[in-house]
């Protein structure tokens, strides 16, 4: 074949694959982009700065709870109407996990889930109070939907340990602050024990 005859099945084979795209615009322009869209608003491209600081102390109204971690957002829905009923006046939620989940089995898991409550606030079971004390930590705070913040914190202080030479340390404390609107994803502050 000719160059000349080669450049030409080369530009009609261009002309192809043009054709294929602008049958799968629409399917981009329909179903693509908006997901991408509503992934970015949650804050899945959102940055994770991490710091180191000390945090604390905090006391906090908690359901202790055993197992799978993605039921914690239901166990804090239950602790916050808890709370409610009591007539107790209750700040951030806070989850402390006790458990890493790429080394625990899921039935052998162990967190906290509740909110801030003042100093000297009084509960009934199944609620029980704790105390934090003060605190050296690694903070990590990313803004972003309070089910996707602890995906893209987490990886990043793992990252952030493994250049030091270490792993995630556990417990962790996260405290998620809502933001208030729907235009804007709130921040979520994950605290991890500084070696």
């Amino acid at each position: 074949m000719s160059r000349a005859g080669w450049c030409i099945f080369r530009r009609s084979k261009l002309q192809v694959r043009a054709v294929n795209y602008k049958k799968f615009l629409p399917f981009l322009l329909a179903f693509v982009l908006p997901i991408i869209a509503i992934y970015a608003w949650w804050g899945g491209f959102s940055s994770v700065d991490i710091k180191e600081g000390v945090r604390g102390p905090y006391t906090y109204a908690y359901l202790e709870h055993r197992g799978d971690y993605s039921k914690l957002p239901e166990l804090a829905e239950e602790a916050r109407g808890l709370l409610k009923d009591s007539k107790v006046a209750y700040g951030l939620p806070i989850t402390v996990l006790y458990s890493n989940p790429d080394l625990v089995d899921v039935g052998k898991r162990r967190s906290r889930t509740g909110y801030l409550v003042g100093v000297g606030v009084k509960v009934r079971a199944p609620l029980q109070i704790d105390r934090l004390p003060a605190r050296p930590v690694l903070i990590a705070t990313v803004r972003a939907g309070p089910l996707l913040a602890p995906s893209r914190a987490y990886p990043a202080l793992d990252r952030y340990r493994q250049a030091r030479g270490g792993g995630i340390l556990m417990p962790t404390v996260e405290i998620f602050e809502p933001s208030g609107t729907l235009l804007r994803m709130g921040v979520l502050t994950v605290e991890m024990p500084r070696p």
